[in-house]
C-alpha cells in the first residue's frame, strides 16, 4: 500500500467528496485529515492503485473546469466538459497522473490541475472559445 497526501488550498468539499467515494470503494484507506486556516491535507493508503487513478483524474477533472468561471457558473458547459472523459487526451492524462503517483507521495490540487494539466485545461477554453464564436455568429442570420 502506497501512502500519499493530497492538499488543497480552495477545495476542501469536493476533496473530502471525493475521499468518501474512494474510501467507500475501497480503494483508500484515509489515515489523517488535517486541516489548517489555508490548507486542507488528506493522507491515506492507496489500495487499488488503478481505480483510484481514474476516479483522482474525475476529481481533478470536474477542479479544473470548476477553476474556469464559465464553467463553474453553468451545469450546461460542466455537462459538456464530460464530454473530454471519452477522448484521446483524457486517457492521456491518466497515463501521466499513473506516472506521477508512481513518483510522488503528495499531490496539490491547485498546482496540479494548473500545470500538469495545462493541455486539458487549454481544451476547456478552446471549446468556450468555439462555443461564443457559434453563438456570435449564429446570431447575425
Amino acid at each position: 500500500m502506497k501512502q500519499f497526501t493530497i492538499r488543497t488550498s480552495r477545495h476542501e468539499a469536493s476533496l473530502k467528496d471525493f475521499a468518501a467515494r474512494a474510501a467507500a470503494a475501497e480503494m483508500i484507506y484515509i489515515n489523517n485529515v488535517r486541516k489548517t486556516q489555508t490548507e486542507c491535507a488528506l493522507k491515506f493508503a492507496v489500495v487499488r492503485r488503478e481505480p483510484f487513478c481514474a476516479l483522482l483524474l474525475t476529481f481533478l477533472a470536474d477542479t479544473a473546469a470548476l477553476e474556469n468561471p464559465v464553467y463553474r457558473h453553468s451545469a450546461k458547459l460542466r455537462e459538456m466538459a464530460l464530454s473530454l472523459r471519452k477522448t484521446p487526451l483524457f486517457k492521456r492524462e491518466l497515463r501521466l497522473l499513473r506516472e506521477f503517483f508512481a513518483q510522488n507521495s503528495e499531490l496539490n490540487v491547485e498546482g496540479y490541475t494548473t500545470f500538469r494539466m495545462f493541455e486539458f485545461r487549454e481544451k476547456l477554453d478552446t471549446m468556450i472559445y468555439t462555443l461564443v464564436k457559434k453563438i456570435k455568429f449564429g446570431g447575425d442570420d
